[in-house]
């Protein structure tokens, strides 16, 4: 008897240890986000050049690039802007439902995670609607993708709500929750119907979802909380510091991720279309690591890219790889390896974050990477902006970690200095409109 249940011990255990070892040892799993898609037709007989959206020349190009990189990936993480920007509203629904099918034949077996992006929607840009019939449509052509295996069995009756979702993924104790927090956005108008309270709403959904969390989870949405560094950066020159969410809901969003810093393993986003990280609550004991996904349209300058990385079984990321399109040829081009990051933790991007501080060389490697290996957006003038911006979510600790001035666009302060340049520039046009009129008079 004794020896039939040490036999049984071994087995169960054997079996366990097994499970954890494969978990561990698969396939890395695939990351890609604004993807951008321009609805046929178009004239384009060649991939997307700089500047543009992703056409299907680039699409294709870069589903094979991705199942060349990884043919077996068991989980593809989409976060969100299938559409390209200025899409037709007719042809919004289809071209979302063509990119499942696409993605879907070319990895059958792969368990889908999407998160909607701020383009999504059938009404314009920020513009989806609760209980549209956009959302409908996408979640039933989505559904065989992200409930592969069972995985999401709730999946079309949530997420034609609002987007949100949870599902298990193939690593022992790990879920995702997904979120669509455009609704969080100050661009954000319902265009096609009633908004209600749905940004209220979808923080509910999260709260009560990582107050269900035993184990561990992965938090996904699209826009990342904190600054717009390229719009701070590069468009208002630092006058105007743009955050992407409402401060309110971006402090409640950032508050439930710290509060359930044990449980919260990872969280990820796309929007930037760039490379990067943020760090939430990186003075605090339990730091939460967020991934931002760059992007396949090079619409914003970047190269075309997407990421793999192997998840270990306790839900960590681990070895983070880039692959862009340069030149015509799709190649790896290094990853957090190259930044000395090998575990996608809360405490190795603090490491990173104080190495970026002092190694300039550090720094133009991050920038490289940034970018997809395209020109680098960042240069020794401009780094504090991205480096402050991995950590620093408000605009007063932004201010003042990189030391510069600026107006926040959405707070009050903001809202006056506006409104305080447009009545000098209004000043100005009728002072000018009134010295060409003294001119004529005096030439009559």
């Amino acid at each position: 008897m004794r020896f039939a249940v040490v036999v049984l011990a071994l087995v169960l255990g054997g079996g366990w240890f097994c499970a954890q070892s494969a978990a561990a040892d698969a396939a890395p799993w695939l990351f890609v986000t604004d993807i951008h898609l321009k609805a046929k037709p178009y004239q384009e007989n060649f991939p997307s050049p700089f500047g543009d959206d992703t056409d299907d020349v680039l699409f294709e190009s870069a589903i094979r690039a991705m199942r060349h990189a990884d043919p077996h990936p068991p989980v593809v993480v989409v976060t969100g802007d299938l559409l390209a920007h200025r899409i037709a509203k007719s042809a919004a629904t289809p071209t979302a439902v063509l990119i499942a099918r696409r993605l879907n034949r070319a990895f059958p077996q792969a368990q889908f995670i999407l998160a909607l992006g701020n383009n999504d929607s059938a009404c314009g840009d920020y513009g989806l609607a609760p209980d549209s019939a956009f959302l409908r449509t996408v979640a039933a052509a989505w559904a065989p993708l992200v409930n592969r295996h069972g995985a999401a069995p709730d999946f079309r009756r949530t997420f034609v709500h609002d987007g949100f979702y949870t599902a298990t993924l193939p690593v022992p104790g790990l879920r995702a929750i997904v979120v669509d927090n455009v609704f969080w956005s100050p661009r954000y108008r319902a265009q096609c119907g009633s908004a209600g309270n749905v940004a209220t709403r979808s923080l509910d959904e999260l709260d009560r979802a990582l107050a269900q969390t035993h184990g561990r989870a992965w938090v996904l949405f699209h826009i990342p909380p904190g600054i717009d560094t390229y719009t701070t950066a590069l468009l208002t020159q630092r006058l105007a510091i743009v955050p992407f969410l409402r401060p309110d809901l971006r402090d409640r969003f950032l508050a439930a991720l710290t509060h359930s810093a044990g449980h919260v393993a990872l969280a990820v986003a796309g929007h930037t279309h760039k490379f990067a990280f943020r760090i939430v609550g990186a003075s605090g004991r339990q730091p939460v690591p967020m991934l931002l996904v760059p992007a396949l349209s090079p619409v914003f300058g970047n190269a075309p890219s997407f990421l793999t990385g192997n998840v270990s079984p306790g839900g960590t990321l681990r070895d983070v790889d880039e692959f862009s399109f340069r030149n015509g040829t799709w190649s790896a081009i290094g990853g957090m390896r190259s930044l000395g990051v090998d575990a996608f933790t809360g405490p190795q991007l603090v490491a990173l974050q104080a190495r970026l501080a002092r190694e300039p060389q550090l720094r133009a490697t991050f920038a490289r990477l940034y970018g997809g290996g395209a020109t680098p957006e960042i240069n020794e003038r401009n780094w504090s902006i991205y480096w402050c911006a991995a950590t620093a979510f408000a605009t007063a600790p932004f201010r003042e970690c990189t030391q510069s001035g600026g107006f926040s666009v959405i707070t009050r302060r903001g809202v006056e200095a506006l409104a305080g340049v447009a009545a000098i520039v209004a000043l100005l046009a009728g002072a000018f409109v009134w010295w060409r009129r003294r001119r004529r008079a005096l030439r009559l």
